[in-house]
Formats: structure tokens, sequence, C-alpha cells
């Protein structure tokens, strides 16, 4: 029982999901209008890799750990009644993991079965349809392979822009347990919103072809609590996000994106308070 508890709780302290988008800023000077529309060609091979280090302070000392996993997606996009959908696999998943107390070791996931679909509508609305799932001997249970396309694919707001203009978006925080097969009651989740902040930069150039840039940053908390059994775990939790989007107005698609993501809070369970902070690097890039 409290193993689900523990679990469910990392679960949301790591999630990046987010729900119920609010549209963007007031119509501003003219500029460049951007858009989701069906690529030519109507593909997308993506290389994604994430690492996140781990501190946690306890009572009795302190422990780091460092995880990391890269992985292909392969998309195909197609014209949909909400705008695009995009449907495509997952392959080539590797994952690692670097701990003082438990040293170096493959994390040992097993193959990613499930196909990835979401519908992007023309201004960047996600609606996720489904999600891989992936298994470790380590883990209990499967658990959703981690893709945030609200964070990787931008909404953009319903005027033209122009280098100097920034929009905001703003989503309400949420964490779907069932998704992630961990039966337990969750409160206190989408109190404060997400707010994702943008600025297009202008024009830069990477491998000899013109790309926009467009800065983004983001910040939430939540103070969820997580109950199993009588027993009750409560977090504090304040989240970060910081980096930059390329876009690549020729085929219409995001190019890459580089984000660092920080995590800071406690979790308090039985009387004894654990401070967890983590930090590291996401990175999404355009291969094909």
């Amino acid at each position: 029982m409290l193993n689900r508890a523990f679990i469910a709780a990392a679960a949301i302290f790591f999630a990046g999901c987010a729900s119920g988008r609010s549209a963007p800023g007031e119509p501003g000077p003219a500029g460049v209008s951007y858009r989701y529309e069906v690529p030519s060609p109507p593909t997308a091979t993506y290389r994604l890799a994430d690492t996140i280090t781990m501190i946690m302070t306890m009572p009795d000392g302190e422990t780091d750990m460092a995880m990391s996993s890269a992985s292909t997606i392969e998309l195909t996009f197609a014209a949909d009644s909400g705008g695009v959908r995009a449907s495509g696999t997952v392959s080539d998943f590797s994952s690692s993991m670097a701990s003082t107390m438990m040293g170096n070791t493959d994390i040992g996931w097993g193959d990613v079965s499930g196909d990835l679909v979401f519908v992007i509508g023309p201004l960047g609305d996600v609606e996720m349809v489904s999600t891989p799932e992936v298994a470790a001997a380590e883990v209990p249970i499967p658990m959703p392979f981690a893709f945030n396309a609200q964070e990787l694919f931008p909404r953009f707001p319903d005027r033209p822009l122009q280098p100097g203009d920034t929009w905001a978006d703003t989503v309400n925080a949420s964490v779907d347990l069932a998704a992630l097969g961990v039966p337990v009651p969750a409160g206190g989740i989408g109190g404060d919103p997400a707010i994702y902040s943008y600025t297009l930069v202008g024009d830069t150039l990477v491998d000899g072809r013109t790309l926009r840039k467009i800065t983004v940053t983001n910040v939430v908390s939540v103070q969820p609590t997580v109950e199993e059994a009588g027993l009750e775990m409560a977090m504090d939790i304040v989240a970060t996000v910081d980096g930059f989007i390329l876009w690549d107005a020729e085929r219409g698609l995001v190019a890459a994106v580089d984000l660092v993501r920080t995590t800071d809070g406690t979790m308090s369970m039985m009387g004894m308070s654990i401070h967890m902070t983590t930090a590291g690097p996401s990175k999404l890039r355009l291969v094909n």
C-alpha cells in the first residue's frame, strides 16, 4: 500500500502534465502569422533526450540520482477536424540511472508499446489521444512515455507576430493518476495555473537554414496530497521551465526545443519531511 502511495507521489512530483488552455493576448501590429498545418512532406522524425538529476535531503542524510533517456519519434501528419493529427511510433528507447547510493545501471526498460497520437489545432491547442507505455522490472506498473506536447509544440496567438512580440498561455496543472495505473485518491492539483510566457526573438541560422527562435518560460506551484490506506503524503512543489524553441517556417514544424526543467519541494509523511529538488535539460531535434 505504501509503495503505491509513494509511486503516485513521485509521479505528481515529476509530472509536467497540463490541460485547460486559455486564449493568448489581444491583436498587435502587423507581422507574420504562425499556424499548424499538415507539413510537406507529411512526415517528421524527432530525436528526444531527457536528463534529470534529483537530490533528496532526509533526516538521516542526502542522496542523489541522475536519470537519462533517449528515443526516436516518427510522426505522420494528416488533416483532422480539430486541425492536424500526428500519429507515430517511439523506437530506440534507452534509459539509464546513476546514483550515489545504488551506483550506475541501465534501468532495464522493455520495448515501448502503443502509439503516440495527438491532435494540434491551428494555433497549437493540443489534445492527447494516446500515449505509449514503457515497462521495467524495477517498477510494478507500466509508466507512460514522457512526452509533453504542450511544452514541445508552442501555442501561438491569433494575430501576426514580429520580433520582440510576447504572448502568454495559461494552463491548469493536472496529473492523470489513472493513466499511471495508481488507484489512490489525490487532491490539491489544479490550484495555481501554469503560465507559459513566449517571446519571438527573430531569425537564427542553423546549419545553413533560417529558423525562427522563440524563448519560453513557465512557472507552476502545486500542493497535492496522496492518500492510501489511511496514510497521507503531502507535497508542496514549485516547478519551472526555461528555454527556447526553433520554428521551421518553410516546413511548418518545430525544428528544435531546448528546455531546462527544475522542481523544488517537500514531501511530508508520517511526521517526516523530505526535501527534493530536480533539474535537467530536455532536448527535441527534428532529424528528418
